[in-house]
């Protein structure tokens, strides 16, 4: 797979050390943009093991936003979370809400890349655009959300715990129109010019929220 494009070249790294970061920023001076994806995803996890998202989600994020600003690269898209939004009820969802109460480390961490990325575009005039992605499932998803977990429980005939008699809403969105949004995204941010830098967020989401008691019943089905 690895193989089957010839501009693609894939380098396994760790985004959390910064000299790897600067190495591979320093043997590849053509790239005019950049679409960070690369963090410690996941609610759960952050109980257990804050460090790594304080080191792979705010540390490594410095990291890759500060070699675009030393190495001049003014297009940057990186991966936000609907998880800013903490316990808010009320939809739909705006990205100009109020998002300054985040109920876990790891929605605080992407909180955090949010100002941080505002500073910096402000700071060194970059074009950065932050997307709040809600819940994405597909193809090799992580096993550590629901999709995967719940079907999994049905194939081996276990309980699925349910919260709140499952009388919630979760916003579902597929991969394959996460990476139509990037493709787009990264069209419109090399393909014209922009004369002066701006700073954005987008929610990226299927704007249906669905009730998590019909989501198991699909999975049944």
């Amino acid at each position: 797979l690895l193989n089957k494009f010839s501009n693609f070249n894939f380098i396994k790294s760790d985004i959390k050390i910064r000299s790897e970061v600067d190495s591979f920023f320093s043997e590849n001076l053509d790239i005019d943009s950049v679409v960070h994806l690369a963090a410690q995803a996941g609610v759960r996890y952050s109980l257990d093991n804050p460090s790594e998202y304080i080191q792979s989600n705010i540390v490594g994020f410095f990291h890759v936003l500060d070699n675009c600003k030393i190495n001049k690269i003014n297009n940057i898209i990186y991966a936000s979370s609907s998880s800013v939004y903490g316990n808010k009820s009320s939809t739909p969802f705006y990205e100009s809400d109020n998002c300054n109460q985040p109920i876990s480390l790891y929605a605080a961490s992407k909180m955090s890349n949010e100002l941080i990325a505002h500073s910096y575009s402000h700071l060194y005039k970059l074009n950065i655009i932050g997307l709040r992605f809600f819940t994405v499932y597909g193809p090799w998803g992580r096993p550590d959300m629901a999709p995967w977990i719940f079907t999994s429980k049905i194939f081996n005939d276990e309980y699925i715990n349910i919260f709140n008699n499952g009388d919630m809403l979760r916003d579902f969105t597929y991969i394959d129109d996460i990476t139509e949004s990037v493709y787009r995204l990264i069209d419109v941010m090399t393909s014209q010019t922009i004369t002066t830098h701006q700073n954005e967020i987008y929610n990226i989401g299927s704007n249906n929220p669905i009730k998590l008691n019909l989501f198991i019943q699909l999975l049944e089905e």
